[in-house]
């Protein structure tokens, strides 16, 4: 019904043309019609005087032929009326109301007895009756009658029609023709925008423009139409890019590379080859965006983007996923073989430092690896296991890549189990506090206790390397660091109050924590909401602090140093050891790793490794703290090497709050006996 409409109607430069020539002759229709009107009532005119004339002049000289009763010779007088063809017939009558004379013109007869005439003028539809009397001074003679009919207007009046239809037809052709020409010169850019525009609606594609030589108000509108088209080409092109490329990298993002996985699967699928997909995401980029700000974040990630597009073959693509997340298709595989030779380019590439802003970053990556077909036929499922591999990769280390396999859904299973436990737990309050003694390695003296957490689900201990990493994954870890804190510093000042040797008490904080620009804020907090002084706290890292955020971690702990807070080195050793900052920053304690102390008597390597450490200490004038201490040949081994303070099963497991409080009333009681005694 619509497309009937639409081709049935009447454009507008028809409409436009048909104005402009019924405009055009529509005077030459009221001039016609004038002249017309004129012509008529001046035909009538005249035949009404040629008749009165005729009848003054029979009047004239019938008088003689009454008078002497010549009859023959009145007859004579009007058959002078035959030269006259609109004349019916003429009649004279006497005084007497008899026909004294007549004129008929053959096949005409007298319609009009003469009783019903009077004197004047008589028109009964196409005929005229003319009467006058015959009179000589005073005395009535007679009366003479002509009858006359229009036939001869009517056929002027056709002739004249047929004139002026004929002038108007031609009239209406020439205008039509003038001004179709004249409307086609002027309207032909209007109806080549209207056809554009038709274009445009169509097709929904604004490349097209006009060319534009006019500088008349034409010339504005399609100027103004092209403009409104650059716009809008323009506007959707930054959409289409809004829509398909990332904003700060300008690489695909997850929409566009799922336009592109699914039509290399397609591929694929047709040609019997296969793909890979990588997942990749960075290590430890939230504690470097974090510490020195998303500015910084946001450059290292346009610096990890170039680093991955130049190591990409012409067939592969690079998408960002979201975050410090990267998804890369490899298409066209013949081996595993191919996969990590690419893989292991995107690992040394990324291992590299890199330069931002004047720092210094080492950021890595871990790579998960799903293939078509045998890890999955569709774009969810690609992804999904990509993802998967991804997480195993970030428990092997970072820098790691791992391809999937089947057996990694019962472990990602597990995992979202875990965090929803871990989520209950926190609205539970189930997590809690347990307090490992650090002794003098002579074992006289309690130096403190280091607070760490334990949870217990379904009754069962889960190892805190299972569930903090899951804590640091859903955004929980500053909420529990903030909970441990504020729980260790408010428990050792219990004991204090209870009349217990003050000691400290260390606490182990994630990067994320210290980095934190309120850290510094968050811990004068907990302190003065507790009252335990500065001087019973001591703050535990890991190596892993400092690379990267140096700058920013150096200051904070600068500053909680000032207030008399110590600060620990934990698993010294282990991480990415660089001597530079132990002597940079304000460091008080080494605590040398658990797996370098359970190799002590039984190779000389390691031995020669927790020596050196305990060597490097003393010459910073650090106290050194040995951990996972079991057995009485370790102990020795320590205290040959000039180890301070012991940690471990051979003096305590951890303790209870409850059974801290008991260990401590045992030592008071201890040195109460051995100072009595």
């Amino acid at each position: 019904m619509i497309t009937s409409k639409h081709r049935n109607k009447i454009g507008f430069f028809y409409k436009h043309l048909i104005a402009v020539v019924a405009i055009n002759i529509l005077p030459l229709f009221i001039m016609s019609g004038f002249l017309y009107s004129n012509f008529i009532a001046d035909y009538k005119a005249n035949l009404l005087e040629a008749m009165d004339s005729e009848i003054n002049l029979l009047v004239a000289t019938s008088r003689s032929a009454l008078l002497f009763n010549d009859q023959q010779s009145a007859a004579v007088l009007l058959s002078s009326l035959e030269n006259y063809t609109s004349t019916r017939y003429a009649q004279i009558y006497d005084a007497n109301m008899e026909l004294f004379a007549e004129y008929k013109r053959p096949g005409q007869l007298v319609d009009m007895p003469a009783e019903q005439l009077s004197t004047g003028l008589i028109i009964k539809g196409q005929t005229i009756y003319l009467s006058k009397v015959i009179s000589l001074g005073e005395e009535n003679l007679g009366f003479i009658v002509i009858s006359a009919n229009t036939k001869a207007l009517n056929i002027q009046k056709q002739r004249y029609l047929l004139i002026i239809g004929v002038a108007l037809l031609a009239s209406l052709i020439l205008a039509y023709l003038l001004n179709w020409t004249l409307q086609r010169r002027l309207t032909s850019p209007i109806s080549e925008l209207i056809s554009l525009v038709g274009y445009v609606a169509k097709n929904e594609r604004y490349h097209k423009r006009l060319n534009n030589d006019r500088d008349d108000e034409i010339g504005d509108l399609i100027l103004g139409v092209n403009t409104m088209l650059d716009t809008i080409e323009t506007h959707e092109m930054q959409l289409y890019n809004r829509a398909h490329y990332d904003e700060l990298t300008q690489l695909p993002n997850r929409h566009l590379l799922m336009e592109r996985l699914s039509h290399s699967i397609k591929v694929a699928d047709r040609n019997q080859s296969e793909i890979a997909l990588l997942f990749l995401d960075l290590d430890r980029f939230k504690i470097i965006n974090d510490s020195l700000g998303h500015r910084i974040g946001d450059e290292l990630l346009l610096a990890v983007a170039g680093k991955l597009i130049k190591v990409l073959r012409t067939s592969d693509s690079v998408s960002r996923w979201g975050g410090d997340e990267f998804v890369m298709l490899l298409e066209d595989i013949k081996s595993s073989e191919d996969i990590d030779i690419i893989v292991e380019k995107i690992i040394t590439e990324l291992a590299k430092p890199t330069i931002v802003s004047g720092h210094r970053l080492h950021v890595s990556t871990s790579v998960g690896i799903a293939r078509f077909p045998q890890d999955g036929k569709d774009c969810q499922s690609l992804l999904k296991h990509a993802d998967i591999s991804m997480y195993h990769a970030k428990e092997q280390g970072v820098g790691k890549y791992c391809y999937f396999n089947s057996s990694m859904l019962n472990k990602s299973v597990q995992r979202l189990s875990m965090e929803m436990h871990v989520h209950k737990a926190f609205e539970d309050s189930d997590f809690f506090l347990v307090y490992q003694p650090q002794v003098s390695s002579d074992g006289e003296k309690l130096i403190g206790f280091e607070a760490l957490i334990r949870w217990k689900l379904n009754g069962a201990f889960v190892p805190p390397n299972k569930f903090l990493q899951i804590i640091e994954d859903v955004g929980l870890m500053h909420q529990l660091s903030l909970w441990v804190l504020e729980e260790a510093c408010r428990q050792n000042m219990s004991w204090q109050q209870a009349g217990f040797a003050p000691v400290k008490i260390s606490i182990n904080l994630p990067p994320s924590f210290i980095i934190q620009p309120q850290c510094l804020q968050n811990i004068h907090s907990v302190l003065n909401d507790t009252g335990l002084p500065p001087e019973y706290l001591e703050i535990e890292l890991t190596e892993n602090t400092f690379l990267g955020s140096r700058l920013i971690a150096g200051p904070i702990l600068k500053s909680l140093n000032d207030l008399g807070i110590s600060i620990a080195i934990d698993d010294f050793g282990t991480g990415y050891s660089c001597m530079s900052y132990l002597q940079d920053l304000p460091i008080d304690t080494l605590k040398i790793d658990g797996s370098f102390v359970k190799g002590l008597g039984r190779s000389q390597a390691n031995e020669g490794i927790v020596q050196s450490i305990i060597t490097l200490g003393k010459s910073l004038d650090m106290q050194i703290v040995a951990e996972c201490v079991e057995t009485e040949k370790q102990l020795a081994i320590l205290k040959k090497m000039d180890c301070d303070i012991i940690q471990g099963y051979l003096f305590s497991k951890p303790l209870t709050a409850e059974n801290a409080e008991r260990y401590l009333a045992g030592r008071k009681m201890k040195k109460h006996l051995n100072s009595t005694g």
